[in-house]
């Protein structure tokens, strides 16, 4: 259970939830393209679709949940880290899980077992494994899901390009971002292939990691309220624009800008709770597996089911296939995602130690 300073054991209980929800709605859209009917649908249209008028299937929830709290947090990391280690700190931490999500994704792409915008072929594992397919025409989308990456290391690198102005005048990126987004929106088309789709996508959804940024910075005390509120409004009036203006994204339904506005409160509240529920063990340890669940939900859960249903039945498939994927982000956890940040951490540490060395024998 960590306690550092400025650590919101909230934003660990709405993140394993925000999983649920991920995982759910692409489950779902999966059981209703095979013509399947189950309760568990009928109740969250009843509890929280109709009731709050959301998209299908709580289609962007989860997602919403993750570009926000991400911008926070990443925000609060680019006041204690130089831009070299905020880079490679991210790096260490998504691209190695993301390289085992990409290679079973297109093994199975491969193998038939999961459709894919294209064929794959060799260069498509690479071009995936480093989120340049969005960018590069012709390639196949093996994993799909890892967009959301690939955009957050569009803000990684807005981040890293403006931390001396976010240190010193922390509205100024913003006040950029709203710029560039702005244009972005009137001359990027709204519909098209490689690279223009991905920059219609950075252009739509990332005024919601700024939101998140937002928060941080209010937060912090580093950006006055109005300026926050301000801001934000600015922000997400974009976010508005860009889902008027296009029918490919944010997507298909209507509820996107309703979704968000939600979403937004529950961060906010979820950022100040505090006690025994959001800081029991197993949201600490659920927490930190959500971005394994994330990686490998589809990949690994649909292909399986695919290939067992015929001979265990359809929802019996189903409920194995989610065990499976729970035990293959354990897996992940423990055997790639651990490991590479405790051979980081003891790198970089070992680094420090050698510069405190030198630095005291040039003293001596």
């Amino acid at each position: 259970m960590s306690n550092k300073p400025g650590y919101m054991p909230g934003l660990d209980f709405v993140r394993v939830v925000a999983s649920v929800a991920v995982v759910y709605h692409h489950y779902a859209d999966w059981i209703h393209l095979d013509r399947q009917q189950y309760a568990t649908a009928n109740e969250v249209n009843s509890l929280l679709v109709d009731t709050l008028h959301l998209n299908p299937t709580l289609g962007f929830a989860g997602v919403a949940v993750f570009l926000l709290i991400s911008g926070m947090v990443i925000t609060g990391a680019s006041f204690r880290e130089s831009g070299p280690e905020f880079l490679a700190r991210r790096t260490v931490r998504l691209l190695p899980a993301l390289w085992v999500a990409v290679f079973i994704a297109w093994s199975a792409v491969s193998l038939g077992l999961l459709p894919a915008t294209l064929p794959a072929d060799f260069n498509d594992l690479f071009l995936n494994a480093f989120l340049v397919n969005y960018l590069v025409p012709g390639t196949s989308e093996v994993l799909g899901i890892d967009w959301t990456l690939a955009l957050q290391f569009v803000f990684y690198f807005y981040v890293i390009a403006t931390m001396p102005l976010l240190r010193r005048w922390p509205w100024v990126p913003q006040a950029v971002a709203v710029t560039l987004v702005s244009v972005l929106i009137s001359v990027v088309p709204p519909e098209g292939g490689p690279p223009f789709s991905f920059l219609r996508q950075v252009a739509t959804f990332l005024p919601v990691l700024f939101i998140g940024q937002l928060i941080a910075l209010v937060r912090s005390g580093r950006l006055p309220m109005l300026a926050g509120v301000s801001l934000g409004a600015m922000q997400f009036l974009l976010f508005i624009r860009a889902d008027l203006t296009s029918e490919t994204w944010p997507g298909n339904g209507e509820a996107y800008p309703r979704t968000l506005a939600i979403l937004l409160i529950v961060v906010l509240l979820a950022s100040r709770a505090d006690g025994k529920l959001v800081r029991a063990r197993w949201v600490a340890v659920a927490s930190k597996r959500t971005y394994g669940i994330y990686l490998l939900h589809i990949p690994v859960g649909i292909p399986l089911r695919r290939l067992i249903t015929p001979f265990t039945g359809y929802w019996l498939a189903m409920c194995i296939a989610i065990v499976v994927v729970l035990i293959a982000t354990e897996l992940m956890y423990r055997f790639v995602e651990t490991p590479v940040e405790q051979w980081y951490r003891k790198r970089t540490k070992a680094r420090s130690t050698r510069s405190t060395i030198g630095q005291g024998n040039r003293g001596t």
